[in-house]
């Protein structure tokens, strides 16, 4: 069962990915992530098709 839910979890860890792209810019290191919006874009369809099929097979929940 997938459970999609939106929570204190998901607020700290937009939290700690956004000190952390301040840090890697503030020292002029590369991000660890695609520092392009395509390589952000091609993350997000890929979390977007995995929810496709999950909901496809009645796996997916969401959870408040």
């Amino acid at each position: 069962m997938v459970e999609i839910g939106f929570g204190l979890t998901e607020i700290l860890a937009s939290g700690v990915g956004l000190v952390t792209g301040l840090i890697y810019t503030s020292v002029r290191a590369p991000i660890p992530a695609p520092n392009v919006l395509g390589g952000i874009f091609a993350i997000v369809g890929t979390f977007i098709g995995y929810l496709f099929v999950a909901g496809m097979r009645g796996q997916l929940t969401f959870v408040s």
